[in-house]
């Protein structure tokens, strides 16, 4: 210390040039936004004493020493009258956390200014973090409340500095204290009740927010609020109905509408919130998020001309994201668009839907018999994937495009090396078994069911793959039933499951039964291969021409189903 302050003098002007830069703005310094540094016309008035512990401040502050560099602008405060110094010196010791230090600056801070809202502002913070709760009501009310009345603007800051720099329980405490000295003021109770709700006070904070609406209806928050300590005690209906009340009061309360339209899409109510968002696109026809939005819910409404019409629209516009190229190329998946979906998933390049774009795309080109370019593709992906979760996901895809393609031995070999590297996860080995299935590797089969089922003992579809494998490859009916039927009490009312539980009372003998739920499976979900085992029980009960007619039926959803056409084979041969 000694060396630098001697040397000081002979480098007095680049000091001071280099303090300039360092307290206007440099880039490097942690107070830069804090507060503006000295006037420039005046720091040459600034003596070398004043200067040394200015620049060695700043250092420590760039070095990471935040308490060093408070300790030297404490003793700037202390030696200047330049308010800028003094309020630099009170913001960096905020920052160091030297909460009395702060207040002690303050002091000093209104000998040198008459900005007290600033001042009280800073040592308000300092105050509630030192548990001071009645000092810093007084210092509140100095900014908060002019001439008896509450500014909206001071109550977003206070807001704010309760969120940050107080305990819930001593933010309810100043707010509790000022709506007893301020009871009619819209504003702080509006606050109190958002604190008292996420305190999970809902009787007071009930009462707050009707208080509010009585004194002041025209905030449309207040409703808001209202709706969400509603929603939390399970009063769905209320909460919409009371924004529901709002919006009929100030139909033009854009704002209003948009949160009681993400509102009743949070609670499902998909064709009410098409309603307002169509509302929203008449009044802010350029809002390209409440065209999204509009093109989504179609999707939800079974829409999809007019979701369709919606994404094009953003995408026309230049405004399309990659969201609605995402959605706009499912829509066109599911309604067997090759081409155009393809197109569109090719261009979603970035955010969380990029991954399932390109599995999609893969997925496309199998489907329309390029399989090795979906392949290709894939195998390009994976190169690209960082992650374990998107690299499985990517097997998984070569996987299903190398069994649909009757290219089983491969997919056996993709989901070894998978499982080589994730051993323990579960889609993979329930992928596998299935696999391991199709070419008459029972051992793999059971043995990865088995793994799955012991990792999760309430996976439906491994029980069920397990008990229908059983029913259909083996004698084993007994044990084949006991897995179908813990699949059947966890989804009571999947068809495929139902299909299972169908075939294996027909494998034990038991027709009537079979019937029963195959009838009820088929009902559920027209399949060809619940059809095929449908039939064979129809035409082992001696009912010919119903089987015949289910058998024909399962031909016109897929006529190429190994399973019905191996059935129908295999009975059609006795007549």
């Amino acid at each position: 210390m000694m060396q630098l302050n001697t040397l000081f003098p002979a480098y007095r002007f680049s000091a001071v040039l280099l303090l300039l830069a360092l307290l206007m703005g440099c880039e490097t310094s942690p107070f830069k936004e804090s507060v503006e540094g000295p006037d420039i016309a005046r720091v040459h008035e600034f003596s070398e004493d004043l200067l040394y512990e200015l620049l060695v401040g700043e250092f420590a502050g760039i070095s990471g020493d935040l308490d060093e560099s408070a300790e030297h602008y404490l003793q700037a405060a202390e030696q200047s009258n330049d308010p800028q110094v003094v309020a630099r010196a009170a913001h960096i010791a905020l920052y160091a956390k030297r909460y009395a230090d702060v207040i002690d600056i303050c002091e000093r801070w209104r000998k040198v200014s008459d900005d007290e809202s600033a001042i009280s502002r800073i040592e308000t913070i300092a105050r509630l973090q030192q548990g001071e709760i009645e000092q810093a009501i007084q210092l509140i009310e100095s900014v908060v409340i002019v001439d008896g009345q509450v500014l909206q603007a001071g109550v977003g800051w206070l807001s704010h500095v309760l969120k940050k720099e107080s305990t819930a329980e001593n933010a309810l405490q100043v707010l509790e204290r000022l709506s007893v000295d301020y009871p009619d003021q819209a504003y702080l109770l509006l606050l109190q009740a958002r604190f008292e709700a996420s305190a999970k006070n809902y009787g007071r904070a009930m009462q707050s927010i009707d208080r509010v609406i009585q004194l002041a209806p025209e905030i449309s928050d207040a409703y808001l609020i209202k709706a969400q300590i509603l929603s939390a005690n399970n009063r769905d209906d209320e909460a919409v109905a009371a924004v529901e009340l709002a919006v009929e009061k100030r139909p033009t309360d854009n704002h209003l509408r948009l949160q009681y339209a993400r509102m009743l899409v949070q609670l499902k109510r998909y064709d009410e919130a098409w309603m307002e968002f169509q509302q929203l696109r008449e009044a802010m026809p350029e809002n390209h998020n409440i065209l999204l939005s509009l093109g989504l819910l179609s999707i939800e409404t079974g829409k999809m001309d007019l979701a369709k019409e919606y994404l094009q629209k953003l995408i026309n516009d230049g405004s399309g994201d990659y969201q609605a190229h995402y959605y706009l190329g499912r829509i066109q998946q599911s309604q067997n668009e090759i081409m155009p979906a393809i197109a569109n998933f090719e261009r979603v390049l970035g955010g969380e839907y990029v991954m399932d774009a390109r599995i999609r795309t893969a997925g496309l080109y199998a489907k329309i018999g390029r399989v090795d370019d979906a392949l290709a593709k894939l195998k390009a992906l994976m190169k690209q994937s960082q992650k374990d979760s998107d690299q499985i996901r990517v097997y998984l895809a070569q996987g299903e495009v190398l069994r649909a393609a009757k290219r089983h031995q491969e997919a056996l070999e993709i989901y070894n090396l998978a499982i080589k590297d994730s051993p323990k996860n579960t889609d993979l080995l329930y992928a596998r078994a299935l696999i391991a299935e199709k070419l008459d590797r029972l051992d793999i089969t059971e043995s990865d069911l088995l793994t799955v089922l012991n990792y999760e003992p309430k996976n439906a579809n491994a029980l069920n793959a397990l008990g229908y494998t059983l029913a259909d490859k083996t004698d084993r009916l007994q044990e084949a039933k006991e897995y179908i039927l813990k699949a059947v009490a966890l989804l009571p009312d999947d068809p495929a499951i139902l299909d299972s539980l169908g075939w294996v009372y027909f494998r034990l003998g038991e027709y009537e039964n079979a019937l029963k739920w195959l009838r009820k499976a088929f009902a559920q979900l027209e399949d060809a291969e619940i059809a095929a085992h449908l039939g064979a029980t129809l035409w082992q009960t001696g009912k010919l021409d119903d089987a015949e007619k289910i058998w024909k039926r399962g031909l016109e959803l897929q006529a190429d189903n190994p399973v019905l056409l191996d059935t129908m084979k295999r009975y059609q041969d006795k007549k």
